[in-house]
């Protein structure tokens, strides 16, 4: 079952059973860990001393062994023996020898044979008696190597036990005396048998091989371990280490003894060892499960308890005659129906506010519109005030207007500026003080404010007005990346007054045609009010249109940057400057009228031109519009028709001449003919044909001659009739001087037929 979908009274149960349950779990799993780890601990330390006890039984041993042979050794007794022949008529020296050695193989050493070797005098004192050798070197051939070293006594492995081999006198390179001394197996494994009831316990040599051990086959393979051989081969005197054997665990504890060199190790099952362990793991199980019941009651009981309060709060919320509300009969349980309930409320309660707040700002905003376009009764006005928390006590008042001054150049498109002026909204709240103004408001293309203050000072009214506005100003362009405009109107004391107010500020913003962009435009400082007569640039109107018509756009351009900057010369007024652009506006648009061109060529699909024109702010804007959307298309267009006009004119000439070459044609007679003066038309000829009428007639009447002269048998003088020369000497003269030749010498050359003439 998902958790998530479990009703709250089963979490309520399942957190309190799990409260319960991990740390119980918890607590029993490192009780059995502790335990297992503990043991396992304190069998390795108990194999530890006990390798130490074998280790000190077995060396205690030899040692005792060791002292006895070297004790008898240095006794006057065994130094007599040096020198001492084998005679056996000296019976009591060897007597009192044997009875020695036997007193030397007691029981609780374990030596069982004490050889004494004369290798002076060759001969052998044992449990066999006393014998001599003649060959020393066979006699001593198992003690060659020792005899040869330079050790004075040593311990070596033989193949019924360990055997103990001894010099004397000791420091000399060729000893008198060499005793062997014998310990079985068997008394050794008794010492270890004794010491080591837990595991397997073992003696190696120091060259790692078993001298002997409890159980010599599970010694023997876990010798083969590398990392037992690596761990024993090491410098640590004694230790401990974990290793595998048959997918068994074993942990082997070994000591080395710098007294013979020899190791004692000790391999006990790790599973033998937690075996105890196990039997309280289960012991704990059992005791966690009768815990972990009483944990499962105590859980359900403290539960339901708890989720009493719940149940009251779901009946007084949801009603408790909804049987569809029990939690174990529906998807849904008291929580989250109750959760759904006051959800809801909250909702309502969130919405009913947003409604409110959202009313109250509307209505702010609807008072502050209407009182700045005067719609709002006198009597209302300090009503509304109060209503709206608003101060009464202003001594002056003044109408802030904020507008856009281009979105060219920028990220935004217009369809964007509404936007835009609900952002700098938004940033005049926060600008400017709340006691200082009304509700800030948006209205057509401005953002407009009503802000007051209780100074008398006219200056520092200003001043103040001025950081504001250059506040603003600061914030469009960091926070939007738009320059504003930003216009005051005159001081007003009256509330009634703020009408006038707005449309003064609304005229000043006029006025950044000629201030220009990112202005801030005090209306009394450009509404002066002036009666001057303003004079329109007449003169710069007639080059402008003449360059336009003539199609020179460079100068064009020049007559345009100057009547512009004329328009704006002071004394400046928005609304004579308006009229000017409407007039140079609508002669321009009349050259195209002139010359038959439909002014919807210049504005196919886009808006008119009178409201394209009164959405530009600036000079800049205004004479870049001009160019590109006027004075630019109009040249284009004039000089399309004028080439058009041009091509015909000459074509119409060109057609006439071909057909008519052999006729008294004239250039006036031509121009008679297509309705055009023959000046024109003799300068549109020129210019689309590159020569003049008369050049091209005859040009073309020569073409004519040449042809006659190859193909036809007309003679000179008719030819010369035919194409109206006033004599055949005039037709050769200006045969002969475009030729080069005469008309009969050009007919020989081409055909070879000599000319009549």
């Amino acid at each position: 079952m998902n958790f998530r979908q479990m009703t709250y009274l089963n979490k309520l149960l399942v957190y309190g059973f799990l409260l319960g349950v991990v740390p119980l779990a918890i607590l029993g799993f490192l009780s059995y860990f502790r335990a297992s780890t503990t043991i396992q601990t304190y069998v390795e330390a108990g194999n530890l001393q006990i390798l130490k006890h074998s280790q000190l039984a077995v060396e205690q041993n030899m040692k005792t062994v060791e002292t006895a042979l070297v004790a008898f050794l240095n006794s006057p007794q065994g130094t007599d023996l040096y020198n001492i022949p084998l005679d056996y008529n000296k019976y009591e020296p060897f007597s009192r020898l044997e009875s020695s050695m036997r007193q030397l193989q007691i029981y609780e050493t374990g030596v069982f044979d004490v050889s004494l070797y004369n290798l002076q005098y060759l001969w052998r004192v044992s449990n066999a008696g006393i014998t001599t050798f003649e060959n020393k070197e066979e006699e001593l051939k198992p003690y060659e190597d020792f005899l040869n070293s330079s050790m004075n006594s040593t311990w070596i492995k033989n193949e019924r036990g360990i055997r103990f081999l001894k010099k004397s006198p000791i420091y000399v390179t060729n000893p008198a005396m060499l005793v062997v001394a014998d310990i079985p197996y068997s008394h050794l494994s008794k010492l270890l048998l004794r010491a080591n009831p837990l595991g397997s316990t073992a003696i190696l040599d120091s060259h790692l091989e078993l001298l002997l051990g409890q159980d010599q086959g599970s010694v023997q393979q876990l010798l083969g371990n590398t990392e037992l051989k690596k761990k024993l081969s090491g410098d640590d005197a004694q230790g401990q280490l974990v290793m595998k054997r048959d997918g068994e665990s074993y942990g082997v504890t070994f000591v080395h003894s710098t007294f013979s060199g020899w190791y004692y190790i000790a391999a006990a099952s790790i599973d033998e060892i937690t075996k105890e362990s196990r039997s309280i793991g289960q012991f704990t199980w059992w005791t966690c499960a009768g815990i972990l019941f009483l944990i499962l009651f105590a859980a359900w009981f403290g539960s339901n308890n708890m989720y009493r309060p719940i149940r009251k709060l779901h009946g007084a919320l949801v009603g408790s005659g909804d049987k569809s509300s029990d939690p174990s009969g529906s998807k849904e349980d008291h929580i989250q129906q109750i959760g759904q309930s006051v959800t809801k409320l909250l909702d309502r309660e969130k919405k009913m506010s947003s409604q409110i707040e959202g009313y109250t700002v509307q209505l702010e905003a609807f008072f502050v519109q209407k009182l700045i376009l005067g719609d709002v009764r006198k009597r209302e006005i300090t009503e509304k005030l109060n209503m709206f928390s608003y101060a009464t006590d202003w001594h002056k008042m003044t109408v802030m207007a904020v507008e856009i001054d281009t979105l060219e150049g920028t990220r935004y498109s217009r369809n964007d500026q509404d936007l835009l002026l609900f952002a700098i909204n938004n940033m005049v709240s926060e600008i400017i003080p709340q006691t200082n103004r009304l509700a800030p408001i948006v209205s057509s293309s401005s953002q407009l404010n009503v802000v007051g203050t209780v100074l008398d000072d006219p200056e520092a009214w200003n001043v103040e007005l001025q950081l504001w506005a250059e506040a603003i100003q600061q914030a469009a362009s960091n926070y939007l990346d738009v320059t504003v405009s930003v216009a005051l109107s005159k001081p007003v004391e009256q509330w009634t007054d703020l009408p006038r107010a707005y449309q003064e500020a609304g005229e000043a913003l006029n006025y950044r045609v000629r201030l220009g962009n990112e202005a801030i435009i005090y209306s009394e400082d450009v509404v002066s009010g002036t009666d001057e007569m303003i004079h329109y640039p007449l003169k710069l109107e007639q080059e402008l249109l003449a360059s336009i018509k003539s199609g020179y756009q460079l100068e064009a351009e020049e007559k345009l940057c100057n009547f512009m900057q004329e328009l704006v010369r002071p004394p400046f007024h928005y609304q004579e400057y308006q009229l000017s652009l409407f007039r140079i506006l609508t002669e321009i648009t009349n050259l195209l009228q002139v010359e038959g061109i439909p002014l919807r060529e210049l504005v196919s699909g886009e808006a008119p031109l009178i409201e394209q024109m009164s959405q530009l702010r600036t000079v800049e804007e205004m004479e870049e519009w001009f160019l590109q959307k006027l004075i630019t298309p109009v040249i284009t267009v004039l000089e399309e028709r004028r080439s058009s006009q041009f091509q015909n004119i000459s074509d119409s000439v060109i057609q006439m001449i071909h057909e008519d070459f052999d006729t008294l044609l004239t250039l006036e007679l031509c121009a008679s003919r297509i309705h055009y003066h023959p000046h024109y038309v003799s300068k549109v000829f020129r210019q689309e044909t590159g020569v003049n009428f008369s050049e091209y007639l005859l040009k073309h009447r020569l073409e004519m001659a040449k042809g006659w002269l190859t193909e036809t048998s007309m003679t000179v003088t008719e030819i010369a009739e035919k194409l109206k020369y006033t004599s055949p000497t005039n037709f050769i003269r200006y045969f002969r001087k475009i030729e080069g030749i005469t008309p009969g010498q050009y007919r020989e050359r081409k055909t070879g037929n000599v000319s009549k003439d």
